[in-house]
């Protein structure tokens, strides 16, 4: 059985998903994390635990602040890292609303970033368009004396997409998620620790059509009819039906990889 490259299984699903016309990635991303403020976040909850008020943390991909608030409030400061006018307005918004002044933003992309002299790298869910995981990675660690932490989701291990993705693409991942840059990070040397989410927020549709649209965005089908019975068969074999509204055993739930940059092993 030949060994998984786990580096290049995060880049081809991060190409395969990425849509460079995706003009409303801004306000779906607010909408997404408008939901989840709604919820508590026992992940932020327990990053908190290990930031002191001497700390100065560096945020990449903050939109719309879920993590800076609380960050900055527990930290001497924050500096954020988004290239989005869009996202940079509505943070702004979120900043001077919660009273604070020890955040600043970085206009620019990740890529091109030189700030440096942070104890904490930190990193909710914006990596996810970034092919190259190690160079993402190996930056965060230059830029973190103390501690790096990426927040990435994680399937279920029943869910009806890993089912699907595995007999349409052969791969039981849709997407990148917590589980492949766990072992992409082990695979680099790096001792990773993890903590997941105990409880999930399932995903709901009020049509088996709208859940069968989802499916086939999800698995990259928008254009072939070339699966439409098996995911609809899949779906209607699997999806329960919640006083009219059909319920997933796919959902919301998020994996905390952390650690020490100087924590490598030798190799």
């Amino acid at each position: 059985m030949a060994e998984t490259d786990w580096l290049k299984l995060w880049s081809d699903l991060t190409q395969a998903n990425f849509r460079a016309d995706d003009t409303n990635l801004p306000r779906r991303y607010q909408v997404h994390t408008e939901k989840k403020q709604e919820r508590p976040d026992p992940l932020l909850d327990y990053l908190l635990t290990l930031v002191d008020p001497e700390m100065s943390v560096l945020e990449i991909g903050p939109g719309n602040g879920r993590w800076t608030i609380p960050l900055a409030r527990k930290a001497a400061r924050v500096t954020v890292v988004e290239p989005s006018a869009e996202m940079r307005s509505i943070l702004h918004e979120k900043v001077v609303s919660a009273g604070l002044a020890n955040v600043s933003v970085l206009s620019e992309k990740w890529e091109t970033v030189k700030s440096s002299g942070h104890d904490l790298c930190v990193c909710a869910h914006s990596m996810y368009r970034s092919p190259d995981l190690a160079f993402f990675v190996r930056k965060m660690e230059a830029h973190a004396g103390q501690l790096c932490a990426m927040s990435i989701r994680i399937p279920p291990a029943d869910g009806i997409m890993a089912e699907l993705s595995g007999k349409v693409h052969d791969l039981r991942q849709d997407s990148p998620d917590a589980i492949i840059a766990f072992n992409a990070l082990y695979t680099m040397g790096i001792n990773v620790n993890i903590r997941v989410e105990e409880g999930i927020v399932h995903w709901e549709n009020r049509s088996l059509e709208e859940a069968f649209a989802r499916a086939k965005r999800h698995l990259r089908l928008e254009n072939s009819v070339q699966y439409d019975s098996l995911i609809k068969t899949t779906l209607q074999k699997r999806l329960v039906n919640n006083e009219g509204v059909l319920r997933w055993p796919d959902g919301m739930r998020s994996a905390l990889l952390y650690w020490n940059p100087q924590s490598v092993s030798v190799k």
